[in-house]
């Protein structure tokens, strides 16, 4: 039987005896290409996807590393390079833990608050000193299940508040007023809590710290960081 002739497309080879012709002369359909068959890919694909497979690994391989400089404890290379550690982790990739070991408190510090307060004349009077930290510890000990807030709460206000202060009370960065705010709502909440917030119109606090002495050494002397006076605001008693 002879070969039909393969039409050109929109051709009628009939009316057209040179379109048949031509149409003889196109070389036969190749097989169809799988795109999941990495061997049908062009050279320029797997060079690209190669690429991004190095960027990756490269890229996951920074941020492992600094990560690790910013968590370890502190060496050479996490001080050579303080500056760039931070400009990665901060703010996008924060961590707020240690790797092996936390930092071990050196000092114990007591925070002690008092309250200026309208009396029933009307005269404003001022409150004797609170052992917000003494109140804590009496809850914890001797409970086998203390709350979170008893063992964190007052603490990591203060730390917050060293952090975002200088030592002359000034802030320190844009943290500063919400410092402020958390630790005079912690004062007016205790003094709630016990029957004695009424007329509250200024909070003070003070940080008595003693650095822990080593076995066998004096006692070291206390030092006191007082604060000055905050006024309340009436969302400090909600």
């Amino acid at each position: 039987m002879p070969a039909q002739e393969t039409p050109v497309a929109g051709v009628d080879p009939a009316a057209d005896p040179a379109a048949g012709r031509a149409a003889d002369k196109l070389p036969p359909a190749g097989p169809a290409v799988d795109p999941e068959d990495p061997d049908a890919r062009s050279p320029r694909v797997q060079l690209v996807a190669a690429l991004l497979a190095v960027l990756l690994v490269v890229g996951a391989g920074f941020h492992l590393l600094f990560v690790s400089l910013h968590v370890a404890p502190e060496n050479q290379a996490s001080r050579k390079y303080s500056e760039d550690i931070r400009g990665w982790i901060f703010p996008l990739f924060e961590q707020n833990w240690k790797l092996f070991a936390p930092d071990i408190l050196a000092v114990n510090v007591r925070l002690n608050a008092r309250v200026q307060y309208r009396a029933a004349d009307g005269t404003v009077r001022e409150s004797a000193w609170t052992d917000l930290t003494g109140d804590d510890i009496a809850h914890i000990q001797g409970n086998p299940f203390p709350s979170k807030a008893d063992q964190n709460l007052v603490r990591r206000a203060w730390d917050f508040y060293l952090g975002s202060h200088n030592a002359d009370e000034s802030p320190a960065n844009n943290q500063a007023e919400l410092a402020e705010e958390y630790l005079r709502r912690i004062v007016v909440k205790r003094f709630q809590d016990a029957g004695r917030a009424d007329g509250i119109v200024a909070v003070q606090l003070r940080a008595v710290s003693t650095p822990i002495a080593a076995p066998g050494s004096s006692p070291t002397q206390p030092t006191v960081r007082e604060l000055g006076w905050w006024e309340t605001k009436r969302d400090d008693f909600r």
